[in-house]
């Protein structure tokens, strides 16, 4: 609109001529001025109350005309609101901006990472890991006495017949023991001689005698060791040393003095002899050999396998023709009390046949191991009893 003295302009008729303004209406200001407004339209009209005498319509049931200025009611349109309309206008402004700034307000970016296509490559396995295999078992067998024993499985086996028996017998390492009676044992064998050969020591062979035999320790026949103190090696990895010290097998055996013969030799292989005046305790350590067997048992871990009769059963006690590392046998003798003992075991007719049969399978029908024979019956039949000789003298034999 605009303003000043005089006559208005823009309103023609009552309408305003503002430019942009269709269908707008004057409002009277003073009398030197008309203000036009832009108002937009204010909807139909509605009966509303003028005054008596102003109106063109009077109130029946309904609304009857009577003519303009006759009735107490008129046609009257409601007055412009602008302030409703600046305040809609400026509120969707003000949406508007809040919108733009919302959106224009930095995010925080979340970045999602979308995996390029592979091609799946076939798996490889890991080569599997080789381990070197667990070094063999190492255990001691020991003998003492008249001999008893304790074989490398635990087994407690008895040996009381007289001959040249297998202590170990396998192909590298052997080991083999004399036994002999004595007056002391009514006859019963003790071990009076033990000899060591095989390839681990290039077939050299070691003996090792009782004192009074009067052999000695000698390595291929020839005397060594001599004295008290004294050491004597032949083969790389191979020492032997005599002297006072040593673990005794047997305890009661502690009140007389040591002579003892200690064999370090290749393999890991462990020998320790005390000598006594008429027999020998040894002590031996050695791993497991895969093919060992003999009086000392096959070291597999089964105690149970190493009795008399199962040892015999697998021809692993005697020493048979063309084995022997003694340069002679000795002559096996059979005393009084032994020759009872032997008839005792027929009162077990079943074990008495069992110790027949396996020895005679064993040994056979040679002559010269006639006595021998006699010998495997003896440890067949009482091998398993720990104190024979405690046994024999009960009986009064």
């Amino acid at each position: 609109g605009a303003g000043g003295g005089g006559a208005a302009t823009g309103c023609l008729g009552g309408a305003c001529a503002v430019p942009g303004c269709m269908g707008g209406a004057c409002t009277k200001g003073d009398y030197t001025a008309v203000a036009c407004g832009c108002a937009g339209d204010a909807g139909p009209a509605a009966m509303t109350f003028v005054g008596s005498g102003e109106g063109d319509f009077v109130t029946e049931t309904g609304y009857k005309y009577v003519g303009a200025g006759n009735g107490n009611l008129s046609m009257v349109a409601p007055k412009k609101v602008f302030w409703g309309r600046i305040l809609g206008v400026t509120g969707g402004l003000l949406v508007l901006l809040l919108v733009l700034a919302v959106s224009l307000r930095p995010r925080a970016t979340t970045t999602t990472t979308i995996p390029l296509p592979t091609t799946a490559m076939p798996t490889q396995q890991p080569a599997p890991i080789t381990s070197p295999p667990p070094p063999p078992s190492v255990g001691d067998c020991t003998f003492w006495g008249d001999p008893h024993m304790k074989t490398f499985d635990g087994a407690r086996p008895s040996y009381y017949g007289d001959g040249e028996v297998w202590i170990v017998k396998s192909k590298e390492v052997k080991i083999q023991g004399r036994f002999e009676g004595t007056v002391y044992t009514k006859g019963l064998a003790a071990t009076n001689a033990v000899a060591v050969s095989g390839p681990f020591i290039q077939n050299h062979v070691i003996k090792v005698f009782t004192i009074e035999s009067g052999e000695g320790i000698t390595v291929d026949g020839q005397p060594v060791l001599q004295s008290l103190g004294s050491t004597y090696g032949f083969v790389a990895g191979t020492t032997l040393t005599y002297n006072d010290q040593g673990e005794l097998p047997d305890a009661a055996a502690g009140i007389w003095k040591k002579r003892v013969v200690h064999m370090k030799l290749p393999m890991g292989v462990e020998l320790t002899v005390f000598r006594w005046n008429n027999y020998l305790d040894l002590r031996l350590r050695m791993p497991a050999l895969p093919d060992q067997d003999g009086a000392c048992g096959n070291f597999n871990g089964n105690a149970a396998d190493d009795t008399n009769i199962q040892v015999q059963t697998r021809k692993a006690a005697v020493v048979g023709p063309g084995e022997l590392l003694f340069q002679s046998r000795k002559a096996v003798q059979f005393t009084a009390a032994e020759n009872a003992l032997l008839q005792m075991c027929e009162r077990n007719p079943q074990l008495y046949k069992t110790a027949l049969q396996k020895c005679q399978t064993n040994i056979g029908g040679r002559l010269h191991m006639l006595h021998q024979h006699k010998a495997c019956m003896l440890n067949m039949c009482m091998g398993q009893n720990e104190h024979a000789l405690r046994y024999a003298k009960a009986m009064g034999l």
